[in-house]
């Protein structure tokens, strides 16, 4: 998926919150009938959505969208989780019909035949050299296109090793071993929970809001260090035509639970690793 930066004009915010509406609507014609299907779905929602003043290519994934929700929703309580609500809050647009891609811009089928041009970045454009679009999702400030690429398999000839530590992730293919050292990732957790611990403010909202944020940000750093390690790895794995083997840690927060001898600094950085 390739991500590029624009600015909505009126016609297609309407769009965006009239789609959003649409689902919605799926949704709870969804849960009153208590059925998750695209076909049964559509039998019992097309109808209604003939209301909208929109393209029926936009019903049609309307509708794809909502079945995607509630199926979540109903595997959420069926593994007893606690779900979120499958409705939209936000407005949005999805399709994977009628859209073309014109040298570096992107045309979105609107009203009576009028088309809708965005200018895609350098970037968007050269990623979609030899691949096929697929769908595209549009939100106010910013649109994503899917492909789909064709990808040579790679019959392994040799094995990479992964063992994941807290402080560093070994890998070994046989000949040579390599340490890409976490310790980083460590501090990063540590500081936003000392940080975190240090706000005095009695506030709960703005207190909630400060930890969203930062907890926001340990994630993206965390994620950015990870990325760049896990790119490394496979790319010495495609490289060598290497099949990459992980260790099974299903299971391993049972040995650090309250009550195993252990302190709770030390729980906390096992659980959190």
């Amino acid at each position: 998926m390739y991500k590029t930066t624009y600015q909505s004009p009126h016609e297609l915010l309407y769009m965006m919150e009239t789609f959003r509406q649409m689902v919605n609507d799926c949704i709870r014609i969804g849960i009153a009938n208590n059925c998750s299907t695209m076909k049964r779905l559509s039998m019992l929602s097309y109808k209604e959505l003939s209301n909208y003043k929109i393209l029926s290519y936009y019903k049609l994934t309307a509708i794809s969208q909502a079945s995607g929700r509630l199926a979540l929703m109903k595997k959420d309580i069926k593994k007893g989780r606690t779900s979120k609500s499958p409705y939209v809050s936000k407005p949005y647009l999805v399709s994977c019909y009628g859209f073309k891609i014109i040298g570096a811009l992107l045309s979105i089928p609107m009203y009576h035949g009028d088309k809708f041009l965005v200018k895609l970045n350098n970037h968007t454009i050269s990623q979609l050299e030899n691949v096929e679009p697929r769908s595209f999702t549009i939100t106010p400030n910013s649109i994503s296109i899917s492909v789909r690429k064709t990808i040579e398999q790679i019959i392994p000839q040799n094995v990479i090793g992964i063992d994941r530590n807290l402080r560093n992730i070994t890998t070994f293919d046989g000949e040579k071993s390599i340490m890409y050292k976490t310790n980083k990732l460590l501090s990063i957790k540590e500081n936003t929970s000392h940080v975190i611990s240090s706000f005095k403010r009695l506030d709960v909202r703005v207190k909630k809001s400060y930890q969203q944020r930062l907890g926001n940000r340990k994630s993206r750093r965390i994620q950015q260090h990870l990325h760049k390690i896990s790119k490394d790895i496979v790319q010495r794995a495609v490289e060598s035509k290497s099949i990459i083997v992980m260790e099974d840690l299903k299971g391993i927060r049972k040995l650090y639970r309250k009550g195993n001898g252990q302190g709770n600094k030390y729980r906390r950085k096992l659980n959190s690793w």
